[in-house]
């Protein structure tokens, strides 16, 4: 198999993993590790992708979606973050335009950020040509889906993965997919507002810096700044929670 390939479906694990499709990342993984040979580069990635995983299995186990009733929707959207995840799972495969009253009820109740970024990304996605309003932690947000960017679009996005591309690809391979992960959770995680280009480095220097902190290696991140010199770049007060 070539680097290619690697390259490619270590995007798509980490993907799937800020999308919430946990099981769909752990046949992904698991059939990579059952492989007779795995390059020596690409082990250590697939093995930090079976942690994260197991850790994502023992907080947010959910069972499958399943076909849902629009009542049981309802309901699930009233509960934790587990019932809400279902729900937005469940909504993802359906025509929002049909339940844009439960989409607005909901978006409204200070929904779970990660199951309201999803849901978000969603309506995007079916290009929803409607002004809705979401209520996070106080404050409210009105936007029309159509005209919102998805959260691998804005400018700023596309920056940051290209500076983390530039600091650590080549570099430390590892390191880079661990920060492209919390990258693509922290672009959902702000939905429906993405970053402008000139927020790029900070954003990827923060998702480098949460990186080494989740490490407890703050003398790595020093040495990382330093080098890259970062010490007097702002850093965001990212909303991911790296495991």
């Amino acid at each position: 198999m070539s680097s290619g390939f690697y390259a490619e479906l270590i995007e798509e694990i980490t993907e799937l993993i800020a999308q919430g499709r946990f099981e769909e990342a752990r046949t992904k993984v698991d059939t990579e590790l059952a492989m007779p040979y795995v390059p020596s580069d690409i082990l250590p990635v697939l093995r930090q992708f079976d942690q994260q995983l197991r850790g994502l299995a023992a907080e947010n186990r959910r069972p499958s979606a399943g076909g849902m009733s629009l009542d049981e929707i309802e309901e699930s959207l009233k509960g934790g973050r587990e019932q809400q995840l279902k729900a937005v799972d469940a909504m993802h495969g359906m025509n929002l335009r049909s339940c844009l009253d439960l989409v607005r009820v909901y978006l409204k109740t200070d929904p779970d950020p990660l199951a309201s970024a999803l849901l978000i990304d969603s309506l995007i996605e079916q290009q929803i040509n409607e002004e809705l309003t979401l209520n996070r932690d106080g404050i409210q947000y009105t936007f029309i889906p159509r005209y919102q960017e998805g959260a691998a679009e804005s400018d700023g996005f596309l920056a940051a993965r290209s500076q983390l591309r530039e600091w650590l690809e080549n570099e430390n391979p590892s390191l880079f997919n661990l920060c492209e992960q919390v990258l693509i959770r922290e672009a959902y995680l702000a939905l429906p507002l993405g970053f402008e280009e000139e927020e790029g480095v900070s954003l990827a220097a923060s998702c480098v810096h949460l990186v080494y902190c989740s490490m407890q290696d703050e003398e790595g991140w020093r040495q990382f700044a330093s080098q890259q010199q970062l010490e007097n770049v702002n850093l965001f007060d990212l909303k991911s929670q790296f495991i």
